[in-house]
């Protein structure tokens, strides 16, 4: 008997093995297959589309099994407006298709996108734009209205109503679980750590975000009145008209130019093209089209490091599970250093696009810039946010670029603890008792309140993290301790206010950054070559890293949108809850603008 049960454990083992080990390995057949054609040949004649769908993401592996699986993007942003830069001057591309179909990126990347189709018109080659769901958002229309002719269908709907910031609060929530938030902070508006404290937005916080909507509602009106050759007053006044315009209403207003299905804008590009109309227009996008570019190679390199996601201590594995979305202090040091260290590198550009996160760990990426600045250029990019800890590790830079509607600042920071006792005691029944070697040993047990004096330690603490973020900035930008504190307090800008402070020092994307430092580092017609760090990993990389979970499940968790959010929240909390009164420069809130 004893036989049979080890032989049937053996068989049992071998086909579990040999499941998992077919299971990667048609993994690995189909990222193969997808990956075949790396380099595509672009036929004469074509239109290029350009598609708006879901998010634009800072970075992407590039990995056919993350596209499958995880619904990765197959281009990042950078690539995308190359893409397009690149396709004026190629005379196989005739012009330009926008479709959107439902775009939810944040305003700074659609500024971006912007920017770059208003470099391709200058070619003279016709940009044409429709949406493919028959609803038009205003941040879908915000790269649409760049358009020579903007298309709709005959009963598709535009919401062209204004814009609204949402945040979400935790406050009442916590009162009824018995959870107590512990907060000591440093500026009147780091409003961030009200989410947990509150049911709504104080005063000097509803401030700042007036402004900063304000800010995007200036950059609206400003783009769509400058293409559509209406006055601002006009396009306030039709903003305040109607809160959902019919396509018809919208061709009315002069938003749109045509009442259009999508066979006959076809049609129309089919003319632009030269292609025969019995034959179907030959497109390409802007994945393939940029996938073909060749990179260029060149003995100068300039390095790119991208700071993406919340910053925490160390080197935190991202899954496929949670999406990824932590800049770890190690992870981004080793980065640093070894950009710094390759060959042929003149100059460096730090690409941030974090809300900051733990002080300690923006400290430890800030000291390797400084050191690389010892060496060489460096300067720094601003992508949709840069705040709090993300602007910590600005100040080593010589020069700040940002979008008009990047969100940055944030000066301030915060300490914040969980007491759960009213939950786990009062209404769970479970009770605790300790002995201790001193009266603070327990402090961050979460199981009572701070007492004064403890408060005073945090406080103290809090207070010493925020002169030292005070006195970097002032000796960053070249302004007093004084005047810093006037323009800090926790309060957030847009790039384009960030400007009249001072924290930031011109209006740009990415491929400015890379001109205005290549300038700096001597390097003549901009020959150099664009490295970036740190590597992307592909999906197998992450799962390896992550719980077992099958691919299906992990896809599922990541796809969903509630479940996508319950885990982007979870992930703010677990950082507190795991580090109890550390100080944070961070800009956890939740904010929607639509």
């Amino acid at each position: 008997m004893k036989f049979l049960k080890t032989l049937l454990a053996s068989a049992l083992g071998t086909l579990l093995a040999f499941g998992v080990l077919l299971f990667f390995g048609f993994l690995f057949l189909i990222a193969l297959a997808a990956s075949a054609d790396q380099k595509p040949s672009i036929v004469s004649n074509s239109i290029l589309t350009v598609d708006l769908q879901g998010g634009l993401r800072e970075r992407v592996s590039g990995d056919p099994l993350s596209q499958l699986l995880m619904g990765e993007a197959a281009v990042d942003l950078h690539s995308m407006t190359l893409a397009i830069e690149t396709a004026a001057t190629d005379p196989k591309i005739k012009g330009i298709w926008i479709r959107t179909n439902g775009m939810l990126s944040s305003w700074a990347s659609l500024e971006a996108v912007r920017r770059s189709l208003e470099a391709f018109k200058t070619s003279g080659k016709p940009v044409y734009a429709t949406s493919r769901n028959q609803f038009l958002l205003e941040s879908e229309y915000f790269v649409a209205s760049v358009a020579d002719s903007v298309f709709l269908e005959p009963e598709s709907l535009f919401e062209f109503n204004g814009f609204t910031l949402t945040s979400t609060f935790y406050g009442s929530l916590f009162e009824k679980l018995g959870v107590e938030a512990e907060i000591v902070r440093a500026g009147k508006y780091k409003g961030a750590v009200e989410a947990y404290t509150r049911s709504d937005m104080s005063a000097e916080n509803k401030e700042q975000m007036q402004a900063l909507l304000d800010g995007i509602e200036r950059s609206f009106v400003s783009s769509v009145s400058a293409s559509r050759n209406l006055s601002e007053e006009n396009v306030r006044a039709i903003m305040d008209s109607d809160a959902f315009f019919s396509s018809r209403s919208a061709l009315d207003n002069k938003l749109i130019d045509g009442l259009k299905f999508d066979d006959e804008v076809r049609d129309m590009l089919k003319v632009v093209a030269g292609t025969d109309s019995s034959k179907a227009l030959t497109t390409v996008n802007t994945a393939t089209y940029a996938a073909g570019i060749r990179a260029k190679r060149s003995a100068n390199k300039i390095a790119v490091v991208h700071v993406t996601g919340t910053m925490l201590s160390g080197a935190p594995a991202d899954s496929p599970l949670t999406g990824g979305g932590s800049a770890g202090s190690e992870t981004i040091a080793k980065a640093i250093q070894q950009a710094r260290d390759k060959t042929g590198v003149k100059g460096m550009v730090i690409r941030i696009n974090s809300p900051g996160g733990y002080a300690p760990a923006g400290d430890a990426m800030l000291r390797e810039i400084e050191r690389t600045a010892e060496e060489m250029p460096v300067v720094i990019s601003m992508g949709d946010m840069a705040a709090s800890g993300g602007y910590w590790i600005a100040t080593g830079g010589s020069r700040i670029f940002a979008e008009k509607n990047t969100i940055t600042g944030s000066i301030g920071v915060f300490s914040m603890f969980f007491n759960l006792s009213g939950l786990v005691e009062d209404k769970l029944g479970i009770t605790f008792d300790n002995v201790t070697t001193g009266p603070y040993a327990d402090m961050f047990s979460g199981m009572r309140s701070y007492s004064d004096a403890e408060r005073a330690m945090l406080n103290r603490a809090t207070d010493g993290t925020y002169q030292a973020f005070l006195s970097k900035v002032a000796a960053s930008r070249g302004l007093s301790v004084e005047s810093v504190q006037e323009i800090a307090q926790g309060r957030v800008w847009t790039g384009e206010d960030a400007i009249t402070v001072g924290l930031v020092d011109e209006i740009g994307g990415l491929e400015a950054a890379l001109a205005f430092v290549s300038a700096k580092a001597g390097i003549e017609n901009n020959d150099f070559e664009v490295v970036k760090y740190p590597l992307q990993k592909t999906f197998l990389d992450q799962l390896m890293m992550a719980p077992v979970v099958t691919a299906k499940t992990v896809a599922q968790i990541h796809l969903s949108s509630p479940s996508s959010w319950i885990t982007e929240e979870w992930m703010k909390a677990r950082q507190f809850v795991s580090e109890p009164g550390t100080v944070q420069a961070f800009f956890p809130y939740s904010i929607s603008i639509r």
